[in-house]
């Protein structure tokens, strides 16, 4: 759709050849490396903010003025700031996408607690910002993070480390250590060969024989099957000690019928890599 120029190549090309365009949003995480576009590049317009509307081909505007400390310039693009962007992104993006952006722009140094004292307006903004995990190894852990809690359930640690004994450790992507239960994304980077569901496989029965319940998560889990997720990992933890509580209780079954309802009314979802 966009020729052969990359999203960098035409957010450079844009913000050299209009002065008042700085690129914005997923178009500026992009740049600042992130995973944060749901289609293929050459298919993701160039995101800009001006102080009017650009009718450049290609290129999406949104009108508005930017304080000078919010742009800068990297890899020849003018763009707004790590920080800024973030916070864009947070505000914009649906929540899980949001979260997502946010995860990795912690993991860059982003201050997440400096957003915080900016002011938002906004408790669902401060909600997804309090949500971000410099621990989150890949977009899909972030998701599941996300799906877990807003299903009710508590807030799991991130690359929580077990002690096998040993001097040896492993590392689940998601776990509560109290209950002794964890949660692995199996993603297609790093379990698809035999020798990886085989390392998998041991390093899961050598957590099982020490008490942990670990839950792996496939792909088409997310978002085809979240309401069997959630009962999943809720009655494991439960199993495990986890007291909900009534109220608790109630708001978790109410997610589960949400999921459910989500489901029947939205068969088609679109892909997320």
């Amino acid at each position: 759709m966009n020729g052969s120029l990359s999203l960098l190549g035409r957010a450079e090309r844009i913000t050299r050849s209009c002065r008042q365009a700085v690129a914005c949003r997923q178009t500026a995480a992009h740049v600042w490396g992130l995973s944060v576009l749901s289609v293929p590049e050459a298919d993701w317009p160039v995101e800009v903010i001006a102080p009017a509307h650009l009718a450049i081909p290609g290129c999406v505007t949104y009108v508005g003025e930017l304080p000078a400390d919010d742009v800068t310039d990297h890899r020849g693009v003018r763009l707004t700031t790590m920080a800024r962007t973030a916070l864009d992104c947070a505000r914009s993006l649906p929540r899980p996408e949001a979260v997502a952006a946010l995860d990795q722009f912690a993991r860059l140094g982003v201050d997440m607690e400096a957003l915080w004292r900016r002011p938002l307006n906004s408790w669902r903004l401060r909600d997804t910002l309090s949500l971000a995990d410099a621990g989150a190894a890949s977009p899909r852990e972030s998701w599941l993070r996300v799906i877990l809690v807003d299903g009710g359930l508590p807030l799991p640690t991130t690359q929580l480390a077990v002690d096998l004994g040993g001097g040896r450790r492993a590392y689940l992507d998601l776990g509560w250590e109290p209950y002794k239960v964890g949660v692995e994304y199996d993603g297609r980077e790093h379990h698809t060969s035999p020798e990886d569901r085989r390392r998998d496989d041991d390093r899961r029965a050598e957590l099982r024989r020490l008490g942990w319940r670990v839950i792996a998560v496939r792909r088409d889990v997310i978002p085809g099957q979240i309401a069997g997720l959630l009962r999943h990992v809720a009655d494991a933890l439960i199993q495990q000690g986890w007291q909900p509580g009534p109220e608790g209780t109630v708001h978790v079954l109410r997610q589960i019928r949400a999921a459910r309802r989500r489901i029947h009314h939205h068969p088609r979802h679109r892909r997320f890599s």
